[in-house]
């Protein structure tokens, strides 16, 4: 599974390396010089406090690191092995135990725990994120034992949420190999509520896919939850093609002449608001999946301008819904903000979506009546369920 943006690979070692004389800070110390002492890792290096990790460089596939922590056979007898954190104490650990009921919980289990990771993934920072054992264990407590993916995931989000919503902090979350480990002891109550805010978004969000007999409403409340890697709906399946632009203004309707300059330049780019909260963008590329009526879209212009120019925008609706409804549009048109109010930044421009069809945006930078640059269309695919197309009707 691949990460989302600004996500890594990372894969977790564990180093049998320590003996029962050493202390965390020794044995992190210890592994820490045997990796700056090979010239392989030397470079790579990145302290933490229960680990060492050894970051690598970008490459095709992407980001990725590797965090190997020092281990010791058990002292404590409770458990197989322990390791350290830096600064405190060692602390049991079973991972080979681990390993094995996870894989006991069977294949139903494991699709839930990788679809609400993708979630997880999706929608909070690494910062401030559930740790993967602590989602897992809640995972194995409320997942239905039948049911097919859509189902058990909807009936997972949900019990969850019941169980966790009243809650003002964290509750115990057992080890189920280690039955003395509370996984939940370093979740914070900060960080507790985040998470059950977008437990209840989800809920919302799924609550909405299951009552719907409008496949693209459907579609679009799952991609809300699990992301953009959400199969979509293809743009031509639905008929969504561009329609008539010769309502579209022209540069001489407000007495601008065009001489493109070299110098100058202009490129946009769009970005879809998803959930109900703050500003959680993610990339929409042009002619890409409908986007459901009633979401907003955010339109960024990149501009390199050796003199001052200003920017314009152009916004092109096409198609038989937005002629219906008497609102097609084609002007040259300053920024708005989110809120439809002037944009105090001429180059990010907000939309909502309304109209079945697909639709244009771009923008032109214009210094002294003179279009000196021009950037590609964004063409964006609306779906409303206001409107049925002549096939679907």
């Amino acid at each position: 599974m691949e990460p989302v943006d600004g996500g890594e690979y990372d894969i977790d070692l564990a180093a049998i390396c320590a003996s029962r004389l050493d202390s965390p800070n020794k044995a992190l110390g210890d592994l820490e010089k045997a990796f700056r002492g090979d010239g392989r890792f030397a470079s790579r290096v990145k302290l933490k406090k229960p680990c060492i990790r050894l970051e690598y460089a970008p490459d095709d596939v992407g980001k990725f690191h590797v965090d190997v922590v020092p281990t010791r056979w058990s002292v404590m007898h409770r458990s197989p092995l322990e390791v350290p954190r830096r600064n405190e104490d060692w602390h049991g650990t079973a991972p080979a135990e681990y390993t094995q009921w996870c894989l006991a919980q069977g294949e139903q289990y494991a699709r839930t725990v990788k679809a609400l990771k993708r979630w997880r993934d999706d929608q909070q920072s690494v910062r401030t994120a559930i740790k993967s054992i602590v989602l897992q264990v809640l995972v194995s407590e409320h997942m239905p034992r039948s049911g097919d993916d859509a189902s058990r995931i909807t009936q997972t989000i949900e019990s969850m949420t019941a169980s966790l919503e009243s809650l003002s902090r964290p509750p115990a979350v057992w080890n189920p190999v280690l039955p003395d480990e509370d996984l939940a002891v370093r979740w914070t109550p900060q960080s507790f509520a985040n998470f059950v805010r977008e437990l209840k978004e989800a809920r919302e969000w799924l609550r909405q896919a299951n009552k719907t007999d409008d496949l693209v409403e459907c579609i679009e409340a799952w991609r809300e939850v699990l992301g953009e890697d959400f199969p979509a709906s293809p743009p031509n399946r639905l008929g969504l093609l561009l329609g008539d632009t010769s309502h579209e203004q022209g540069f001489a309707a407000r007495n601008w002449r065009q001489a493109i300059d070299p110098t100058y330049s202009i490129r946009v780019s769009a970005t879809q608001q998803r959930g109900k909260r703050g500003p959680n963008l993610r990339r929409y590329a042009s002619g890409g999946p409908p986007v459901f009526a009633g979401h907003k879209l955010r339109f960024k212009a990149d501009v390199r301008a050796p003199y001052s120019a200003e920017v314009w925008w152009q916004v092109t609706n096409t198609g038989a819904h937005a002629q219906n409804q008497r609102s097609l549009r084609g002007k040259f048109l300053k920024a708005k903000s989110i809120n439809d109010a002037p944009s105090k930044d001429e180059t990010e421009h907000w939309e909502s979506t309304a109209y079945t069809g697909t639709h244009r945006v771009r923008a032109v930078l214009v210094r002294q009546n003179t279009v000196v640059a021009v950037s590609d269309w964004i063409e964006v695919n609306i779906w409303s369920p206001n409107w049925r197309t002549a096939w679907g009707q």
